[in-house]
């Protein structure tokens, strides 16, 4: 594994797209139009140097080769070094700049560079002319940076550093458009909702070493003996032998403050309400966000600490139902939705619910199997949405356009695909890797199970009901651009509808910079450079399901990942003492022998659960045919006689509002009694002691320092003829 090339330079996959960010962002003038060069070459670099990785890996695996064959650690330097005793190892906390690759962070490093190129290259076209073009690319690469740290982390401080930097690289982004008060109040929120949840990260961080007296994950150096020098916290939550009673009651709780940052991160109930607002950024910052990088930290997170997690079945249990109540709410919001980076949105949100569901219910191959295939599709879908906005001048409303497969011709072909995957129509990438989320669900919780199907006949329904409405139908076209912020608004009847009603502003009109400038000042509505990236990604929507099936390829690649093999050993172990079923080795990816067609599988050989899931997805589409191509009027008739339903679905179940009236006006009001107390109290008390050492003075000012000479050179004479007078008395 170390011979192989890609590994010998594996710190050359963060530090290109930083060298790129560098040069983008210190442009000379005069170069900031070319300033996507640099990102080009540093993201395609990295990308081209994850997929070699990648490659060599597989080549290795299919040699024979396998579990620590297919690891390495890459030391770079000593990063903290904060040893004060030798001997005590509370006092001996030391940090290294290392990488851990293995087939989890090489698959993820796939992902990030390899969409994330993508992306940057769209961008190209869809940021022309943009007068911060290369403040854009700066940040674009300073993102894939720090993903790229977080993902090749073999420690909880360096995976810190790279959640935390796509935390502030987000804020830039979302807030790229800062001369805007939504874009900066969105940025805000994003950075101040993800605090919360990187605030339980930390503490879980602190708790793990206070513990195990380390922050590292693995390391299998080991003594002449055969023993482990100093094994990481992965290593030691998956072995008894090291686990005191200290360390088992800290597995029952560093779990719980773990999830609070994936649930963040990653945008899950509490912790979503940043995440529909990040549309305020640039079309291409929103697939980045969505699709390769910022959501998928948390659940990538869950799945390399999973010898931590999975020893409490309630923080299993915990995320699995968070996770399911987040699919469902998001994909009720996303129903009356009418913004198209909004429908996908929740959809994201929704999205990362399945995926939280398969690792809460012990099936992680098939979440990062799902974080795959919707990296993708969901990458063609939102970067397809800006092809729409840069046709549309502007405008996303689907209540303002129809039948544009007439005027987009490819992006109707392209956004019909990834439509296709999202709602998990059978064949495409999407079909393959939910239904195994589902499939896995049913067998833990009827319950969840039910609401991940349902949940999947949403999807269906709300993603085709965007494709019918705008890209099917008669030819309606906006004709004039949209709103400018800082123009007075133009009357508009869908402003004053329910489905317009927000806290946000930009909830009824995308009436941004962004707009004004992508609005129709291009010839070509659909330019090569920005099609092109969808046309491969179009390819991953499709095809990304032969990534698994047939045979569970991907599946077995990443049970070489120690993550997977300890993770199960500790839920096999979980289950024995709680006596509960077992978990099935396959959705670890440990391989199984082939078996003859079992009672699992259907007449024709195919599992039960894809036969349902691809009629779900088909009976989610014909409804949306019905009520959004075929009668357009009958939608709005039964949303009406859904009420107060369909009122509820259109406040967004007024979460932001009760967040607003409970927790954010509670604070502010909290934060104005402290003001007081702090200029009345504590600075009255300071004003106070400083004015007692005045008080002479005053009485000296007000009686004899007054400023006139004839009252000091009375004083002067007085003064004289008295010590006259005491010598003459004296003498």
């Amino acid at each position: 594994m170390d011979k192989l090339l890609a590994v010998q330079y594996a710190y050359l996959i963060p530090l290109l797209p930083l060298i790129g960010a560098v040069l983008a962002g210190f442009a000379p003038r005069k170069l900031r139009p070319l300033a996507h060069w640099p990102i080009w070459i540093g993201v395609g670099a990295a990308a081209a140097l994850s997929l070699s990785l990648m490659f060599g890996m597989v080549s290795l695996w299919h040699q024979g080769h396998s579990g620590l064959d297919l690891t390495a650690i890459r030391t770079w330097y000593t990063w903290i070094d904060a040893s004060a005793d030798k001997s005590d190892v509370f006092s001996n906390f030391k940090v290294n700049a290392e990488a851990w690759i293995d087939p989890l962070s090489a698959v993820m490093l796939c992902v990030v560079t390899g969409i994330g190129f993508l992306i940057t290259v769209y961008a190209a076209g869809y940021m022309h002319g943009e007068a911060g073009y290369f403040r854009f690319f700066a940040y674009l690469g300073l993102f894939i940076f720090s993903m790229s740290i977080l993902v090749m982390a073999n420690n909880f401080v360096m995976m810190y550093l790279g959640w935390e930097g796509v935390g502030v690289c987000s804020y830039l982004l979302i807030g790229y458009y800062y001369e805007r008060p939504s874009a900066r109040e969105a940025a805000k929120k994003a950075f101040l909702v993800n605090r919360i949840g990187d605030f339980g990260f930390g503490l879980g961080i602190m708790l793990t070493f206070l513990a195990f007296g380390t922050v590292s994950f693995f390391d299998y150096a080991t003594t002449s003996a055969g023993v482990f020098k100093s094994p990481g916290v992965l290593q030691m939550a998956a072995d008894p032998i090291y686990l005191t009673e200290l360390r088992r009651n800290a597995l029952q709780i560093i779990p719980f403050l773990l999830m609070l940052g994936a649930f963040g991160k990653s945008a899950q109930f509490p912790l979503y309400v940043w995440l529909p607002d990040a549309m305020e950024g640039p079309t291409p910052v929103s697939a980045l966000i969505h699709a390769a990088t910022m959501v998928t930290a948390g659940v990538y997170m869950i799945a390399r600490c999973g010898p931590v997690f999975l020893g409490s079945m309630a923080a299993m249990a915990t995320v699995a139902g968070i996770g399911a109540f987040t699919a469902l709410l998001a994909g009720l919001i996303a129903l009356r939705q009418f913004d198209l980076k909004k429908v996908f949105a929740y959809s994201t949100i929704s999205q990362l619910g399945y995926m939280f569901i398969g690792l809460g219910v012990l099936a992680p191959t098939a979440a990062i199997f799902h974080l795959v295939t919707h990296a993708f599709f969901k990458a063609l879908l939102f970067l397809s949405c800006g092809v729409v906005m840069h046709a549309m001048l502007g405008h996303l409303d689907m209540r303002k356009m129809s039948g544009l497969k007439h005027k987009l011709p490819w992006t109707n072909l392209l956004m019909l695909i990834g439509c296709a995957a999202l709602a998990g129509f059978p064949l495409t990438s999407g079909f393959f890797s939910k239904d195994e989320i589902i499939a896995e669900t049913w067998r833990h919780s009827w319950l969840v199970g039910a609401v991940a199907l349902f949940t999947a006949f949403l999807t269906a329904y709300y993603t085709f009901r965007l494709y019918f409405q705008v890209f099917q139908g008669p030819l309606i076209v906006p004709t004039t651009p949209a709103e400018i912020p800082g123009a007075a608004p133009a009357h508009d009847d869908h402003t004053t509808s329910p489905a317009s009603h927000s806290s946000d502003p930009a909830d009824a009109h995308h009436a941004t910079d962004e707009a004004a400038k992508h609005g129709g000042g291009h010839h070509n509505p659909e330019p090569m450079l920005m099609i092109l990236p969808l046309i491969i990604l179009a390819f991953g929507a499709l095809f990304g399901g032969l990534f698994n099936v047939p045979g569970e390829k991907l599946a077995n690649f990443l049970w070489n990942s120690p993550s997977f093999q300890l993770g199960l050993g500790v839920a096999q172990a979980t289950a024995s003492a709680q006596n509960t079923p077992a978990p099935d080795p396959a959705l670890f990816g440990q391989p199984v022998p082939e078996t003859p067609l079992t009672a699992k599988e259907s007449g024709w050989g195919i599992p039960p659960a894809m036969v349902i899931g691809g009629a779900v997805s088909i009976l989610g589409i014909s409804l949306a045919y019905l009520l959004h191509l075929k009668n357009r009027q009958r939608a709005e008739q039964v949303a009406d006689k859904l009420q107060p339903v369909t009122g509820w679905i259109d406040g967004k179940f007024w979460v932001d509002e009760l967040y607003q009236h409970t927790i954010i006006h509670s604070l502010r009001e909290l934060g104005q009694a402290f003001c007081l107390v702090d200029r009345y109290i504590v600075d009255g008390v300071v004003s106070f002691a400083g004015f007692l050492p005045q008080l002479p003075g005053f009485g000296l000012k007000l009686s004899t320092q007054r400023g006139y000479l004839q009252g000091y050179a009375t004083v002067m004479l007085l003064g004289l003829a008295a010590i006259l007078l005491f010598i003459f008395a004296h003498g």
